[in-house]
């Protein structure tokens, strides 16, 4: 294992800059309830605009590369189907949904200081989210998730809601996971600064900004809509997160919104390359261990339930598009580096976790 983790540890870098890319740009989540049902909703803002969908199966046996103190390292089986949406590309999730329900996504955050290393294996952000999205059903399950395997490495925070209705806000500052559940998460709302200093200047009507695009004034118009919305049904609902989002957004920026009917198992999304709501019903999808991965490309020219056209996975369209990150957020990698990240998540096999 020791000799894995110095083989991948020049990964965690390279891997960081992909899923994390810079010049870093707002994002905004919000949560809104049916029938006690999470209607789940955020925007990815960032000047890098291209984007890949995947279809994540059950029943693959996976690994992190990243030891702990006393040289354990993550292996786990997905237990969960999952779609993601990724900027990055395949296993490295921005954001998504799981079948179970849990869905989740990410946003910016400079004060962002993950805790030091312990006993516990780690992952790095994005495929700590795949880890959760592939073992956990429940709010509950994450905050179990994160005693056993630590987020290494990372510069965001984030949102996660589960079936059940049970919401967290999972933040790393000053060295501490710190994880806002029940009645410490007041709105389900969160932008780009963190989470207790949003919901301070939201009460206390202390914006600080006028522009509209500011992190804390994003946060307050967005707490103000969920806290003022009252539900008419599933499809008014998905259409009112829509609105919400679209009250944040940036013209120039916002390059795909999304959100999840977790009560119906619906992921719908729109793209600034193609602004017509889409949807995939997990309901449709077969999450077998033995089909083959599928993905999409997050802008293409489709409408309406995309569940059915997805095509299977392409190491050449894959590579391509990280070739194309890494050419705009990290000029002159090697095309051997990025074989070698491609090849580590690609090893991925059917099976019960290995040691």
């Amino acid at each position: 294992m020791k000799k894995r983790a110095r083989l991948f540890g020049w990964l965690i870098p390279l891997i960081i800059g992909l899923s994390c890319p810079l010049p870093i740009l707002p994002c905004s989540t919000l949560v809104l309830f049916q029938k006690g049902f999470p209607v789940f909703a955020t925007n990815y803002d960032n000047a890098f605009a291209p984007g890949q969908i995947f279809i994540n199966k059950r029943g693959v046996r996976k690994t992190g590369w990243e030891a702990g103190t006393k040289g354990r390292v993550a292996a786990w089986t997905s237990r969960y189907g999952s779609v993601t949406i990724a900027c990055a590309g395949y296993q490295l999730a921005w954001g998504g949904m799981n079948e179970a329900g849990l869905a989740f996504s990410t946003m910016f955050l400079k004060e962002t200081k993950v805790p030091p290393p312990d006993e516990r294996a780690s992952l790095i952000g994005t495929f700590w989210w795949q880890y959760a999205l592939d073992t956990c059903a429940t709010v509950e399950d994450l905050v179990k998730a994160a005693e056993q395997i630590r987020i290494s490495s990372t510069v965001d925070h984030y949102l996660v809601c589960d079936r059940t209705g049970a919401c967290a806000v999972v933040e790393c500052l000053n060295g501490r996971l710190m994880i806002r559940t029940g009645k410490d998460l007041t709105v389900p709302v969160l932008t780009n600064d963190p989470y207790q200093k949003c919901l301070d200047r939201w009460k206390t009507r202390s914006v600080s900004s006028p522009l509209p695009y500011n992190s804390f004034n994003r946060f307050s118009r967005l707490a103000d809509g969920v806290s003022g919305f009252q539900a008419g049904g599933s499809a008014a609902t998905v259409e009112k997160a829509f609105d919400l989002l679209a009250g944040v957004a940036n013209d120039l920026i916002t390059r795909w919104s999304f959100v999840c009917d977790t009560e119906n198992g619906v992921f719908h999304f729109r793209t600034y390359g193609n602004p017509k709501v889409r949807f995939i019903d997990l309901k449709k999808l077969d999450f077998d261990c033995a089909r083959p991965v599928l993905m999409l490309d997050a802008h293409a020219d489709l409408e309406d339930d995309v569940s059915g056209v997805f095509r299977e996975y392409s190491h050449d369209e894959v590579y391509a598009h990280l070739v194309k990150a890494l050419q705009h957020f990290s000029p002159g990698v090697p095309e051997e580096t990025v074989r070698k990240i491609l090849a580590l998540f690609e090893s991925f096999t059917c099976g019960p976790a290995g040691k």
